[in-house]
């Protein structure tokens, strides 16, 4: 391929000598070339890297699978049928059985298997003359015991098979595992053959390009420093977002922890070895929490996987933290049941809370008032001054009623000029009118908006729970007829209570 290139290099250099800016053109040219077509091999061979790193992560997992299919095997001989024990151990042999058939038949002819994350992965076949040999030789020796094996696990011929199982399980287990070792050694080998063809081909590229393109080194130089800063800013950035890690061991004592965990709690790796996990990691609001050494607190998702280290059955804890994901839900959930003009909460919440007091007020028999507040004369403000002061009117009338009322009572925009309000622990009836008639009083005083004075009148109606209905529904839409009712008649405020007569009577 290189002496192929070579040709086509000089060959091109011979056909614009006579014009130095083709020939630097020529040589851009070729050289983007000679780099795409590395580019493309590099791609290529990465994925083929990638596969194999892929397949010798599953070879050495078949080799702890073997391990566990003959503990496993063993702990039923020990188990008495049809208890606890042999149940849990009879699970986790089919478990372990069916990871380790799926991988060997893939590393054969390819199939369905579940990577180190338990995530089901599509397997392509081993091709290579050497690691193909080693995996059917593998599964030719696989295939005997596979047959005992599933024959325990499906129950058939219990004892008998379960004895022949752990016979060949102890006759051929020690093969497996080092056909299973020599097969990782060969992908390791292959993998290392192809980073050495990577190499290779990069140096065998970039004598070309020195050869072929003169003229472009300057540019080509320029370039290649270019290539380095990005790989150095991409670097960076993966350190930055890079997930958490924490190895733990027995006692629920850390291990190890990356640099991500170094950063995301502000201690070193040397501090965090030998603390407990929950030292680090606390449960808070249905969720886990990650405290920094400066006392700030991380929201952190939290993926919990099992490994083996130096031996030993290790939890690996991945740790990503969800801190602006968090704020970010909890700000979306303050505009779906909020106001946006008056921060009030909204017709959602507000619905929300009448059933919660409503429920309170059934379990302490207890009473509470609907009021149902209407804006008289909010139209000509908007008509006269414009809509940003009939915006600014409508946000101090929020702020006059939510400072009049209790941190126990809510204060509602319903939509347009409407409010509405929820007063619980109702009082006697005269301490109620009183209420009302200061809030309408409040409403009426005059508003000061760019130095103009704004006045406005309110209609209001009140519906009181259990007197004039049971349901929120009906005590929201009672409240609105006596506010109907208050803004045609001559007083500017209507009781349901009182004007029900009234009501049937014109019904």
């Amino acid at each position: 391929m290189g002496r192929i290139f070579a040709n086509i290099g000089q060959k091109a250099v011979q056909t614009w000598r006579g014009s130095s800016t083709r020939l630097a053109l020529l040589a851009v040219i070729l050289f983007l070339f000679f780099d795409f077509a590395a580019l493309a091999l590099n791609f290529w061979l990465s994925l083929r890297i990638e596969q194999q790193a892929v397949h010798i992560n599953l070879a050495g997992r078949q080799r702890m699978l073997t391990q566990r299919m003959v503990k496993t095997l063993l702990q039923l001989e020990e188990s008495m049928p049809g208890g606890g024990d042999y149940a849990r151990v009879l699970d986790e042999l089919a478990d372990t059985f069916d990871l380790f058939d799926k991988t060997m038949t893939g590393f054969v002819v390819g199939g369905l298997t579940r990577d180190g994350l338990g995530h089901q992965i599509h397997l392509s076949p081993l091709q290579n003359s050497r690691t193909r040999a080693l995996a059917l030789g593998a599964q030719s020796l696989w295939q005997p015991y596979r047959e005992k094996v599933l024959a325990v696990i499906e129950g058939e011929g219990r004892s008998g098979n379960l004895q022949e199982a752990v016979q060949l399980a102890e006759r051929d287990n020690l093969h497996l595992l080092e056909l299973m070792n020599s097969l990782t050694s060969e992908l390791e080998a292959e993998t290392r053959q192809e980073a050495r063809y990577i190499r290779s081909f990069q140096g065998l590229a970039f004598l070309l390009a020195i050869f072929n393109f003169a003229v472009a080194i300057a540019i080509y130089l320029k370039r290649l420093h270019i290539v380095h800063q990005e790989r150095d800013l991409i670097d960076k950035i993966i350190n930055r977002i890079a997930s958490g890690v924490l190895v733990v061991g027995s006692h629920n004592r850390i291990l190890r922890a990356n640099e991500a965990m170094e950063l995301l709690t502000g201690y070193g790796e040397a501090e965090l070895v030998g603390l407990s996990v929950d030292q680090v990691l606390r449960q808070r609001d249905k969720g886990m929490v990650v405290e920094h050494r400066d006392g700030q607190l991380y929201f952190c998702s939290v993926d919990v996987s099992l490994a083996q280290l130096s031996g030993k059955l290790v939890e690996v804890y991945t740790v990503n933290d969800v801190t602006d994901q968090k704020r970010t839900e909890n700000e979306l959930s303050i505009l779906a049941y909020h106001d946006q003009l008056t921060g009030l909460p909204n017709r959602l919440l507000f619905d929300d809370r009448l059933k919660l007091e409503l429920n309170h007020c059934r379990r302490h028999q207890v009473g509470l008032a609907v009021i149902f507040i209407d804006l008289d004369g909010f139209k000509p403000v908007n008509d006269t001054y414009g809509h940003d002061v009939g915006d600014i009117l409508l946000r101090q009338i929020a702020h006059r009623l939510d400072n009049a009322l209790r941190s126990s009572d809510t204060v509602s925009r319903r939509g347009g000029d409407e409010f509405t309000l929820i007063l619980t622990d109702l009082p006697e009836r005269k301490v109620l009118d009183r209420l009302v008639s200061d809030l309408l009083e409040l409403l009426m005083r005059s508003y000061s908006i760019d130095g103009v004075e704004v006045d406005i009148s309110a209609s209001i109606g009140i519906a009181t729970f259990p007197d004039s209905g049971q349901s929120a529904e009906e005590l929201l839409r009672r409240a609105d007829e006596a506010m109907y009712w208050a803004k045609r008649g001559a007083r500017r405020i209507a009781f349901w209570s009182d004007i029900e007569p009234e009501l049937s009577a014109t019904r």
